[in-house]
């Protein structure tokens, strides 16, 4: 059985567990705070370039993969945290399908998140939304209700992507395909014994303003993408006036050469 008061000695990874916290703390992932506890902060700022609702309190991901995957692990095991994590993904094409979907997750009632994956270096895509479960059966059965509200909704419908998937997608990259994922028996007390030592802090409520600076945001983020469904958003009106295009053709009646 592991200590939490011993793990900070147990070297995992090809160095300790104290190491690798401070590690942490070197690159703005964790803060220490008293002796032998450590501040992971809500990176989450305002704007984001997510909305996100917490309906789950035994989700710590920010400690799973912040913490034990990034840190701990050094990206060489997926935390046993994870194992039973599953999320149906929807893919809107555009910043209008993106706030028809926020709409959509509000409703439902899972732990959802939706925004700009073309900000996360390892999702490829402009807009994700994700629903967490946990269990593939239970992920078959979100699908299906988050299926039926993308379906039956004006802003988004049949066209629109939904699939399930398991974990991060960083995880697959590090450690290969999500269906061969492989746990350690001694994983769970492991994380366990780190987590003693870790406090999480609280995520900002979603006010108004915070909403509102969000979908600021998006807006900004979908003109840069060239995506101008964010004229829904502005009255038609443009961010930015756009550049003048010229005749790529020669004129014979002169004008600016």
């Amino acid at each position: 059985m592991t200590d939490a008061g011993d793990v900070l000695t147990r070297v995992v990874a090809g160095r300790t567990v104290a190491d690798s916290l401070q590690q942490a703390v070197a690159v703005g992932a964790l803060r220490p705070l008293d002796e032998g506890t450590w501040l992971r902060p809500d990176t989450d700022g305002t704007p984001s370039d997510w909305v996100r609702e917490h309906r789950d309190a035994s989700r710590h991901c920010r400690f799973y993969m912040g913490v034990m995957f990034n840190h701990v692990y050094g990206k060489r095991q997926v935390p046993a945290g994870c194992a039973t994590c599953f999320k149906v993904k929807v893919v809107p094409r555009n910043l209008r399908e993106l706030v028809a979907l926020r709409d959509v997750g509000h409703d439902l009632p899972y732990t959802y998140k939706c925004g700009l994956d073309a900000g996360t270096a390892h999702t490829s895509g402009l807009y994700g939304g994700y629903f967490y479960v946990h269990g593939l059966d239970a992920a078959r059965d979100a699908h299906r209700v988050v299926r039926e509200a993308v379906d039956g909704h004006s802003g988004l419908g049949t066209d629109v992507t939904v699939f399930i998937k398991r974990g991060c997608t960083e995880y697959e990259i590090h450690c290969g395909p999500s269906d061969r994922f492989t746990f350690q028996p001694e994983q769970a007390e492991l994380e366990a014994a780190v987590f003693v030592h870790i406090r999480l802090e609280p995520s900002k409520p979603y006010s108004r303003i915070r909403v509102q600076q969000t979908l600021a945001h998006w807006i900004r983020e979908a003109y840069r993408l060239g995506d101008d469904s964010y004229l829904d958003f502005t009255g038609g009106r443009r961010l930015y006036p756009a550049a003048v295009r010229y005749d790529a053709q020669h004129s014979s009646e002169g004008g600016v050469s």
